[in-house]
């Protein structure tokens, strides 16, 4: 969080990329910087390919899901199984909790940005219209009420 009190996600620069195009990178080296044990990194990182701003929208499903779940997919394997699972087998976990308990259209969203393929994630910027107007039906609905709030409002 900012000074301003503004919610920002961010990296710590950690990765050294190979710029392929103003759009797409490459890990410089992979067998180095890619962490065995983050469950949040796309498939692409594992996979050594080349990546665009659609891994954020990966991490950012895997979040919702644990956001929804109370914990991160395919609890309780260790984190070496769950991405050999998602990243290798590109399986993903179902949606356990009750539907009654979030909307329908935040189950479609973390599918769609956990999707295999990079093409079918949203960005963020689709992100933040979806996410409004889940947060607009919500309230209309008197879910959530004004416990939820979003950082950008």
């Amino acid at each position: 969080m900012d000074n301003g009190g503004q919610l920002k996600v961010s990296g710590f620069g950690l990765l050294r990329l190979t710029q392929i195009s103003p759009d797409k990178a490459k890990l410089a080296h992979p067998d180095y910087y890619v962490d065995p044990s983050n469950v949040y990194a796309a498939p692409e990182f594992y996979k050594n390919l080349v990546f665009d701003r659609s891994v954020d929208s990966y991490s950012f499903g895997v979040i919702l899901y644990e956001m929804i779940e109370g914990v991160v997919p395919f609890h309780p394997k260790p984190p070496g199984e769950i991405l050999k699972l998602m990243c290798l087998e590109e399986k993903r976990p179902p949606i356990k909790t009750k539907s009654k308990s979030y909307p329908p259209e935040l189950k479609e969203l973390i599918e769609e940005c956990w999707h295999r393929e990079a093409v079918v994630r949203p960005t963020f910027s689709e992100i933040i219209v979806r996410l409004n107007k889940i947060v607009a039906n919500c309230s209309k609905q008197g879910w959530w009420k004004d416990a939820f709030k979003l950082p950008w409002k």
